[in-house]
């Protein structure tokens, strides 16, 4: 008997830590932001919470130059094949979120990759992000598949300081809310490839 096993549809999920961010100033930077753009309110998934306005590439504020640098080195260097070779319509945006905000599921239509860079984390419950099954016909009832085999049809990471994750923009996330109290800062991004 021969049994080759071969997992079908995978989803990639990219992890990467070691950054050269200096965390302590971005944090200072964006609550400085703060001030200043009082940002976008309802449409969104944020319940609670600040949401800046959204900074597109080419008029980026100079507070998001390291992390945009960092995340353009890691993305040329993506187990993707073909390999990346240009990154387009880049934008991004800061989040405040405060004790009791959360956001609700969704994705990010209209692009390839979207992904979160953790800035701040507090100690404790702030909020888990969780990643949904993309293959909604596994929760329709075959519980063997679901939770033996997939292991569930949410995947938590959890936030840690420094750590950014980045993801198809297809698939479904959450993000929990935040039971300490203080700040969760993050900043997620969308864009496209070639």
């Amino acid at each position: 008997m021969k049994i080759d096993h071969q997992p079908l549809f995978p989803t990639p999920l990219f992890e990467i830590t070691g950054l050269e961010i200096d965390n302590e100033k971005l944090a200072k930077d964006i609550y400085d932001l703060q001030k200043k753009d009082e940002g976008v309110k309802g449409g969104y998934s944020n319940e609670g919470g600040w949401h800046s306005n959204v900074q597109i590439a080419s008029e980026m504020d100079e507070i998001f130059k390291p992390l945009i640098d960092n995340l353009i080195k890691v993305l040329l260097e993506l187990e993707f094949s073909p390999k990346i070779k240009q990154v387009d319509n880049l934008v991004l945006w800061a989040n405040i979120n405060s004790k009791g905000s959360y956001n609700t599921t969704h994705n990010h239509p209209g692009c390839d990759l979207s992904g979160v860079y953790y800035v701040k984390v507090p100690e404790g419950e702030c909020g888990n992000i969780n990643f949904i099954d993309p293959r909604p016909a596994l929760n329709y009832g075959n519980c063997f598949i679901v939770q033996r085999y997939v292991g569930g049809d949410s995947i938590p990471r959890f936030p840690v300081e420094g750590t950014m994750y980045i993801f198809p923009s297809s698939l479904q996330h959450s993000v929990g809310t935040n039971e300490t109290d203080e700040d969760r800062i993050s900043i997620s991004f969308n864009l496209n490839i070639r």
